[in-house]
């Protein structure tokens, strides 16, 4: 998969996902719920496509940034974390 690959994927996902909404007339109820199968099944499959999209993209373009901004960051000391100084402690 490729970037243009991944947008398509989300914007055809998002499209799957309005179809029901926008045309209520091409997916009647059926069963007892008055729920469509097909409005369901859209709405599902949308957002499993818009979520593997998105989570390409995140993952080839925000995660390669956001390393490089973590390395950018300079260390304090040797992977020591600064506890609090033990005299501003009071013992009852």
């Amino acid at each position: 998969m490729n970037s243009s690959n991944a947008i398509t994927f989300a914007i055809v996902g998002c499209l799957m996902e309005v179809l029901p909404h926008a045309l209520p007339s091409l997916f009647p109820p059926t069963g007892g719920s008055e729920a469509s199968c097909r409005a369901l099944w859209l709405t599902v499959m949308g957002a499993v496509q818009v979520s593997l999209g998105l989570g390409y993209l995140s993952m080839v373009h925000v995660s390669p940034v956001a390393g490089r901004l973590v390395a950018q960051v300079p260390a304090r000391g040797a992977g020591t974390l600064p506890l609090p100084s033990s005299q501003s402690l009071t013992v009852r």
